[in-house]
Parts: C-alpha cells; sequence; structure tokens
C-alpha cells in the first residue's frame, strides 16, 4: 500500500468545512465511499460529465454512469486498494456511439491513516480541445503535402514552359534569317510552328492556373444527378463522338453528392481521353456504378489503346505525357486535376488497364 501520508487523509472534525470546498471548487472533482456510493460532489462535476445537475449523494456510480468502461471499474478497484492513477488523455465510447475524451486523476481518501473510506475523482472534459488538435493535424498533413506537391509543380512548370518557348525562340531566328531572302513560303511554315508553339504554351499557362486554383474552395456539395452529367457529355463531344463512330453507354448511375461544376469536369476529362486514346474502329465507352456501404465506386472502361502498367503510378501527376504532343494533343493536366478533385471529395482514383486492351479509370465518392 502507498504511504498514506502522500494521499489525502480527512479527520472528522474538517468533513463540513471539506465539503464546502470541494462544491465549491472550480474543477470536476467527485467524492465517492468504499461502495461507490457519491458523498459530494463539485458543481463542475455535472459540466464536464456531461450529467444531468440533480442529488447524487448515496447513489451508485455505475449506475449514474451506466456505460462506465471495465478499463475505469478496473482503475476504481485499485486505488480503493491504495494507489493512486491518473490519465492525461483517455477516450470514452458512450452508450450511444458518441466519443469524448477526458484527463482524470482517481486517488483513495483515508478516514484514519491507515483505512481507506473511498475515492476521489477528478475529470475534465477535452473533448473540443481534441477535435482542434486533430483538425490541426490534418491541415498540417494537408500543408506538408500541399508543399511536396508545389514543389514538383514548380519543377514540372519550369520544364513544361521552356519547351515550347526554345521551340518559339528558334523558329523566330529562322523567321528572321528567311526574311533577309524573302523565302516566303518557309516563313509561312515558321510562323504556323510558332503560333501552334503558342498556343500550346497558352494552354499549359491556362491550365498550370486552373490547377493552382483548385482547392483554394471547399466544394460546394449536394446531391447531384450523374446521369444527368453524362447526358450533358455526350451533347458536348457529340462530334468526336460521330466522327469516331464511338458509343457512350452508362448504366444504373445513382444520385451522388458533391461539386456539379467539378464533378462535370471529372468526367469530360475521362470521356474525352476515352475517345481521345482509341484507334478501334469502333470505340467504345461504359460508365458504370456499383454501390458499396460507405460510398459509391464509379467506372469509366474503353477499349482503347490502354496503359502500360509501369505508368499506372504516375500517369496522375501534373504535365506527365505519354506520347507526343503531335501525336495525341493535350497539356497533361487532365488527369492530375480530375484526381485532385476526387480527393477533395474525400474518395479516391485510380486506374487498371494493359497496353493494347483498353483502360478502366475508376473513382469513389462518400455518400452524404
Amino acid at each position: 500500500m502507498q504511504n498514506p501520508s502522500k494521499d489525502i487523509v480527512i479527520p472528522k472534525e474538517n468533513q463540513d468545512i471539506l465539503k464546502v470546498f470541494v462544491q465549491t471548487m472550480p474543477t470536476a472533482v467527485a467524492m465517492l465511499d468504499d461502495q461507490l456510493r457519491y458523498i459530494i460532489t463539485s458543481n463542475q462535476w455535472f459540466t464536464e460529465t456531461n450529467l444531468e445537475k440533480t442529488d447524487l449523494v448515496g447513489k451508485f456510480h455505475y449506475d449514474v454512469v451506466p456505460d462506465i468502461p471495465e478499463r475505469w471499474k478496473e482503475t476504481h478497484r485499485r486505488c480503493l486498494k491504495g494507489e493512486h492513477i491518473k490519465c492525461e488523455e483517455d477516450v470514452f465510447i458512450r452508450s450511444d456511439g458518441s466519443t469524448e475524451y477526458l484527463r482524470w486523476e482517481v486517488l483513495p481518501w483515508y478516514k484514519t491513516s491507515t483505512v481507506i473510506g473511498g475515492i476521489i475523482i477528478y475529470a475534465e472534459h477535452i473533448t473540443e480541445r481534441k477535435i482542434v488538435e486533430k483538425k490541426m493535424e490534418k491541415m498540417l498533413t494537408k500543408l506538408r503535402k500541399s508543399n511536396t506537391e508545389l514543389k514538383q509543380f514548380a519543377h514540372m512548370c519550369a520544364h513544361d514552359l521552356t519547351e515550347p518557348l526554345r521551340t518559339i525562340t528558334n523558329y523566330i531566328h529562322l523567321v528572321e534569317e528567311k526574311v533577309q531572302t524573302d523565302d516566303l513560303q518557309d516563313i509561312h511554315n515558321y510562323l504556323n510552328i510558332i503560333r501552334d508553339g503558342a498556343t500550346y504554351m497558352r494552354a499549359l499557362v491556362q491550365g498550370i492556373l486552373n490547377y493552382s486554383q483548385m482547392g483554394l474552395y471547399k466544394p460546394n456539395k449536394a446531391l447531384i444527378n450523374l446521369e444527368k452529367i453524362i447526358k450533358n457529355a455526350q451533347i458536348t463531344f457529340a462530334k468526336k463522338i460521330k466522327e469516331k463512330n464511338a458509343i457512350l453507354e452508362w448504366e444504373n448511375l445513382p444520385e451522388v453528392y458533391g461539386d456539379m461544376t467539378l464533378l462535370t469536369q471529372v468526367m469530360h476529362n475521362l470521356i474525352s481521353n476515352a475517345l481521345k486514346f482509341n484507334t478501334n474502329e469502333r470505340p467504345t465507352i461504359k460508365i458504370i456504378a456499383e454501390e458499396q456501404e460507405d460510398f459509391w465506386h464509379l467506372s469509366v472502361t474503353d477499349n482503347g489503346i490502354g496503359i502500360d502498367k509501369k505508368y499506372h503510378a504516375t500517369i496522375f501527376n501534373i504535365f506527365v505525357r505519354l506520347h507526343s504532343k503531335s501525336k495525341y494533343p493535350g497539356s497533361g493536366i487532365g488527369l492530375a486535376s480530375s484526381k485532385k478533385v476526387i480527393e477533395d471529395h474525400g474518395g479516391e482514383m485510380g486506374v487498371k488497364s494493359s497496353l493494347n486492351n483498353g483502360s478502366t479509370f475508376w473513382f469513389t465518392l462518400p455518400k452524404k
């Protein structure tokens, strides 16, 4: 048994004074007898423990708090044998499923120098502080991820913007040389190349601007009709679908919870890629939604050229291109921005594909 001199000894003549002191304490404290019946509590006890403010004297602690965890009961038994136990942070799962965070301390009190009369419990509700800490931790994790992405972003920007600038500069020099020889045909060709370079560079800059602004605001989520988004995409890509003799199919498309504008952008990117990277005489794109317990699993499957498995981990990085601009035009930003949109919605995005065997781009969206 612990040395009683280090614990609380309560002389009988001071009990009335102690009761007044306990009741007016600014902290949550309860004094129980050796049968764990309430003797007295501070007024703050009701606030910190979310108990209804009633007369608890004589009531059994476990009747008042019926969902008290077994580990706390063990703490009480140990303290009734003389131990002094405290915890700086503990999780309390209530019977209704709610979670509370508490800081507590339990120690024995003594009728005499050797006889334990019961226990004293100190408690502090720290749930709000923990919620703030978790939010801060989440924000810091997001910030660290953003910083990493920013470094990669800056490197890729410098690389991809340098290429069209170099092309434009080189051909301007060639134009200057041809001007002196009056070779108008070559000048015309060079100017077309310069214009194409400038157009590509403008697309890159616009893509960078759009990508950099993503995540700056919280998605404006609402219950939206996914089939409506696909029908709008069918209208948007009607010319390309007709030119390529393509088929766009869908089934079991639900209403999902998300930002209408951003999810439209995602579906347009995926359908556009499915049309672009497809050399079949009859390109086919199929969109399917599967319901899971907590989320929707959506997939866009095509019979296109497919993607080598060694590129699956990198194709969602900004500016990553697997083909030349002349063969398949584009800025290399569509998949990166789509993945970012899905992650901002709390979902995930990935791909299943192999070379020459089509691709399935999938993503998840949590239910409301």
